[in-house]
């Protein structure tokens, strides 16, 4: 598999723009759908997600914490069975925009993470429009300070967590790796994967419609406008089937953390699309997987 890779502090060009605004609203919607980019069905990718994660439940042992009082607020975790020395954590969040999957179809990458010695954590949170956007960012950033808060009875290492998310589940990861900047707790680094990281451009589309989302709620929940100096080194991921808009979120997301000297290494893989380059995240043959061998110094 041939990779395009592009490692700071190189750029990418700086007329890029996401240009959002000029498009039609029948346009936005086909833009933000990405499966539009693979012909509308991604059915087979989803079906693939749930054998791959009975897969490896079935090879792993995993235990369920509650990070919250309600029933959904839970973080299923895969040890390793290395008993002498606190292993690193790779904490994963599912896609779905906010509104679809679980962990019970998210499971995937624990087979793969424990076979190279790397615990892996899968966080639960409410769905829309069960809960806002707001809210899930909130029980979302309160599941990563359980985590830091928990680590040493939970036998990983609390200095070598790295977040990690696809679609939605990258804006999710790269929002509490901001507020971990704020909460002092110390990163190792995130790996987003085919992210969102300007949500506005939602509003007025079909996503919209379980996420009610206002201009002011876009806006702070946007990772594209927040303070990004603090940020640990990162990968940014899309695929090369992936719609011009959601291209164009991952590199200009990438230049503004390079733009703070933030060490960023950004891929487009090909052959790979919005749904299916995520299923490389833990597999070191592949050049997913070898990014986070790099940021583990494995």
């Amino acid at each position: 598999m041939n990779i395009k890779r592009k490692q700071s502090p190189k750029s990418y060009s700086t007329n890029l723009d996401l240009d959002w605004r000029k498009l039609s609203l029948s346009e936005r919607d086909n833009e933000y759908s990405p499966s539009s980019a693979i012909g509308g069905d991604y059915t087979p990718f989803i079906q693939k997600y749930v054998t791959e994660s009975k897969m490896a439940r079935s090879n792993v042992s995993s235990q369920k914490y509650q990070y919250g009082k309600k029933e959904n607020q839970f973080i299923e975790i895969a040890h390793t069975l290395n008993n002498k020395d606190l292993d690193p954590l790779l904490v994963f969040f599912h896609g779905g925009y906010w509104q679809e999957l679980s962990v019970e179809e998210s499971f995937f990458p624990a087979i793969n993470s424990i076979k190279n010695h790397i615990c892996f954590a899968e966080l639960e949170y409410t769905l829309a429009p069960q809960a806002s956007i707001d809210e899930i960012v909130n029980e979302c950033k309160d599941a990563i300070n359980w985590l830091f808060l928990n680590s040493k009875k939970l036998g990983f290492d609390k200095n070598k967590i790295i977040l990690a998310g696809s679609s939605a589940g990258a804006h999710l990861a790269a929002m509490c790796t901001i507020y971990n900047q704020e909460s002092k707790n110390n990163l190792l680094g995130s790996i987003l994967v085919s992210g969102i990281y300007d949500i506005e451009p939602l509003i007025g589309t079909s996503i919209n419609e379980a996420l009610y989302l206002k201009k002011d709620q876009a806006v702070r929940n946007s990772p594209m406008f927040k303070d990004l100096k603090k940020f640990p080194p990162t990968v940014v991921v899309w695929g090369e089937n992936e719609t011009e808009q959601f291209k164009k979120q991952s590199k200009i997301f990438a230049n503004k953390l390079i733009d703070m000297e933030v060490p960023v290494r950004s891929l487009e893989i090909e052959n790979k699309n919005h749904f299916d380059v995520i299923l490389d995240l833990t597999d070191f043959d592949e050049p997913l997987g070898r990014e986070l061998k790099v940021l583990l110094n494995l």
